[in-house]
């Protein structure tokens, strides 16, 4: 009948049109670009559905983006002087007591230990500190906190503005706790690890809760599938 006809043609259509906006020659989609990142989809027997990206059901969260920062001899870098090199981004302050060491510590740990066991990986990673506290993270104070961590961090600070811009691309909550008598200060920050593929997309995100080895892990996976 023309009713069975219009409907056939109707999902026809229609499959052919979603198969525009989702299909990975499309460049993904997204049902909202400012929460998450455009994800490809696949055709398969029960319809249109997204292909495994590791990062769940929800899809790659919209994180990152262009930045520009200095690093501890002055000079200015930029998302852009990484390219070719996969990242460990860490967001923290050099007075943080306990939290920060604790994970700059772990990030350490997993670089010696890939330099380990995937030696040919580990020198692709570059683990990057950004500080959330550029009124007190100097030059010169950021050089005295280095001394403490792993000789392969690069740390980074700026102004005011240019840390914002970032932390506000990387949904980094950052707050200032009230001043003590004497002027001091903390700085509630999110505490996770960004870690980024050699293209400047982000790969994988590492909470506080999990220890080196599970770090390392996720890592060689995803480099090693980036390699296939």
């Amino acid at each position: 009948s023309c009713v069975a006809y219009y409907n056939i043609e109707r999902e026809r259509r229609l499959e052919t049109a979603m198969g525009r906006v989702v299909s990975s020659e499309s460049g993904g989609w997204s049902p909202n670009p400012e929460v998450m990142a455009p994800r490809k989809f696949e055709l398969t027997k029960w319809g249109w559905f997204p292909k495994d990206d590791g990062f769940g059901a929800s899809g790659k969260p919209a994180i990152g983006g262009p930045w520009s920062l200095i690093d501890l001899d002055g000079n200015m870098v930029t998302n852009v002087s990484f390219q070719g090199k996969w990242l460990l981004l860490y967001f923290g302050f050099a007075r943080c007591p306990d939290i920060c060491p604790s994970e700059m510590l772990k990030i350490g740990r997993v670089i010696d230990q890939l330099k380990e066991t995937h030696p040919e990986l580990a020198s692709k990673i570059v683990p990057l500190f950004v500080s959330v506290d550029p009124a007190r993270d100097s030059l010169s104070a950021l050089k005295t906190y280095a001394q403490d961590f792993h000789p392969d961090f690069i740390f980074l600070t700026g102004s005011p503005t240019q840390v914002q811009q970032m932390a506000k691309k990387y949904r980094v909550y950052v707050s200032k706790a009230e001043e003590t008598e004497d002027g001091d200060y903390l700085v509630d920050h999110s505490i996770v690890v960004y870690f980024h593929d050699d293209g400047g997309e982000l790969s994988d995100c590492f909470t506080q809760s999990m220890r080196p080895k599970d770090i390392a892990e996720k890592i060689v996976e995803r480099m090693s599938n980036a390699q296939q």
